[in-house]
């Protein structure tokens, strides 16, 4: 068995149809207004476009309306939506699609009290990732470990090629996402997208 990865912020048709090629299983496409990451609508819908049935296209959302998201869904025939603000579980319930929900953890977290709040939850995937996106340190890859025992958990935050089949070794998560750890000078770097792919899914779970 393989660990699935999710590619995030894609920006670009080449750095999509890379990861799609390299055997990606999620492209993340942010719809964050005023992000480093956001993506223009016009590559979004070329994405979609061209990838839609080959790979799961998610759309990352952050303290938005239900109607944005629902919107999106429709706009660019997402598959996936990740919700990555303070959205509550009666908002998550109100939205009809397969849903990722991010947890943001410091690097020592509270494990029971994660559990819990995960527990509130009923979404398809959890996803762990650091407060701030990019920041900081890597979360406790043991905590994460018996996480990843309860819940289908992908693993976010500070993944690079180079520690990805570390991480997954030790996590043995469903998934794992990378953004800026596959960049080069802020752009995505195709290289880097094919090594972390090859590095991550080399490892047997």
């Amino acid at each position: 068995m393989q660990v699935k990865v999710k590619i995030c912020a894609i920006r670009s048709l080449k750095a999509a149809q890379v990861a799609y090629e390299e055997g990606a299983d999620f492209l993340g496409l942010v719809f964050v207004p005023n992000h480093l990451h956001t993506i223009n609508p016009k590559v979004a819908k070329v994405i979609s476009k061209n990838l839609k049935g080959k790979i799961s296209l998610v759309g990352l959302f952050k303290n938005h309306s239900q109607d944005q998201i629902v919107h999106n869904i429709k706009e660019y025939d997402l598959d996936y939506i990740q919700l990555h603000g303070d959205e509550t579980p009666a908002f998550v319930n109100k939205i009809n699609s397969k849903i990722i929900k991010a947890f943001r953890l410091p690097g020592e977290f509270n494990i029971e009290k994660t559990r819990v709040d995960m527990e509130n939850y009923r979404v398809d995937y959890y996803l762990l990732d650091r407060v701030k996106t990019g920041e900081g340190k890597m979360l406790n890859l043991e905590k994460a470990n018996l996480l990843a025992k309860q819940f289908p958990l992908m693993f976010a935050g500070g993944l690079t090629p180079n520690n990805v089949a570390k991480v997954v070794s030790t996590v043995r998560p469903f998934a794992v996402d990378v953004a800026s750890g596959v960049e080069t000078d802020d752009h995505q770097d195709t290289e880097k997208i094919k090594l972390f792919i090859r590095n991550a899914k080399g490892v047997s779970l």
